[in-house]
């Protein structure tokens, strides 16, 4: 028996509305963190009641867009494997794909984390969760070091990247992906020639682009 194909289903009014207030408050948010709901009904062109009619208040426009951030950066995450052969090269792999949506996002996740740090901590949960066990891997390997639990030691990657964004943002570093990804090896315990090394296999796999020899995270 033949099957056909279900045409896709076309989003109605309302799922329209509420993306476009989502693109709306997340371009209005990036600019100026203190913009009101006003001031993202006028970006997304409908009236004030309408934003309400899809999220009570400003916090759960904020809940709704880490969320949608989350999505946005698990989706350029990929695959990671947590028991890759090259635990170093896969963290920096990890880290190269991703840093370009960190900065985009960076001002509206510095914005939740004032007051719902744990909604932030619970939509990147999935991603903390495999590089927990990429880095518990990496230990197994004798790559990492051992001296702490993978757990914390995501964690303070994590802290170390919210630090590169915000030294970013201010203009106190100037430094990209590579430097990142650098950065992150050595903390983990990692030797610099081979964390550089990881980090240029790490872009042989991305493509034919080579990381430069930056200093922002030399040692």
């Amino acid at each position: 028996m033949k099957r056909t194909t279900e045409p896709a289903r076309r989003p109605s009014a309302r799922e329209r509305n509420r993306r476009s207030i989502l693109g709306a408050a997340s371009e209005v948010l990036r600019r100026d963190p203190e913009a009101t709901l006003d001031d993202v009904a006028a970006r997304a062109g409908v009236v004030r009641r309408t934003v309400y009619g899809h999220f009570a208040n400003r916090q759960a426009l904020l809940v709704a867009l880490v969320h949608s951030a989350a999505a946005d950066f698990v989706a350029e995450v990929g695959q990671i494997d947590p028991a890759a052969p090259d635990p170093a090269a896969e963290l920096a792999s990890a880290i190269l794909r991703t840093w370009s949506t960190a900065r985009r996002n960076a001002p509206l996740i510095t914005l939740a984390r004032r007051t719902m740090d744990d909604e932030v901590r619970a939509a990147m949960a999935p991603f903390a969760g495999l590089m927990s066990d990429l880095i518990e891997h990496g230990r197994r390997c004798g790559v990492f070091a051992g001296h702490v639990d993978a757990r914390v030691l995501a964690e303070v990657l994590e802290a170390g990247s919210t630090t590169y964004l915000r030294a970013a943002a201010g203009g106190r570093w100037s430094g990209d992906e590579s430097d990142v990804a650098l950065g992150h090896l050595l903390t983990l315990g990692v030797g610099i020639d081979a964390a550089r090394a990881a980090v240029a296999r790490a872009h042989e796999r991305a493509g034919p682009a080579r990381p430069r020899d930056s200093g922002g995270a030399r040692g």
